[in-house]
């Protein structure tokens, strides 16, 4: 996976060094979605699209997920990780339920914890091998998880955009 289709989200085209200020951004850029008018942050447009509530709750799932899933990529050899089963997640966490407000400041909390995982990095930290699962189980590396949650922002900001701009 090199590039996405989708929202046009390069894999690589950022340097290590700005993955952790880029994330900081569009969380803050997620977050700020959340201000409107839950009937319209809740609203789904059709069945199998998630409302922007739900996009931001699996951000901040997402965010917390890769930091856990780095640490264990320092400590141990070539781990591998299994699904965050992103679909039940949506159900069983009733993420459009949740308070908007308090989703919003989980999502500024998720990503500073990230961000700070990753600015920690050092050199050869970067390159630590895992295997990911995600669109099959495939070896990559640290920096890829960084980059892959950067695309999961940003595409999901383009999501959360398109829903609210139509609305």
């Amino acid at each position: 996976m090199s590039a996405c289709a989708e929202c046009g989200f390069t894999y690589g085209a950022l340097p290590r060094q700005e993955i952790a200020p880029a994330m900081e951004t569009y969380g803050r850029e997620l977050a700020a979605r959340l201000s409107g008018p839950p009937e319209r942050l809740t609203a789904r447009r059709q069945f199998e699209e998630w409302s922007p509530l739900e996009y931001a709750c699996h951000v901040r799932d997402v965010l917390l997920m890769q930091r856990d899933r780095l640490f264990v990529a320092l400590v141990e050899d070539e781990p591998s990780f299994k699904p965050m089963y992103r679909e039940q997640r949506v159900g069983f966490d009733r993420y459009n339920q949740q308070p908007t407000a308090a989703v919003a400041a989980q999502l500024v909390m998720a990503t500073a914890l990230a961000a700070h995982a990753f600015s920690g990095l050092e050199g050869e930290q970067w390159d630590r091998p895992l295997i990911y699962g995600f669109p099959e189980p495939t070896r990559r590396d640290i920096e890829w998880v960084g980059h892959h949650t950067l695309h999961e922002m940003t595409h999901h900001l383009a999501d959360i955009d398109r829903i609210l701009g139509a609305g």
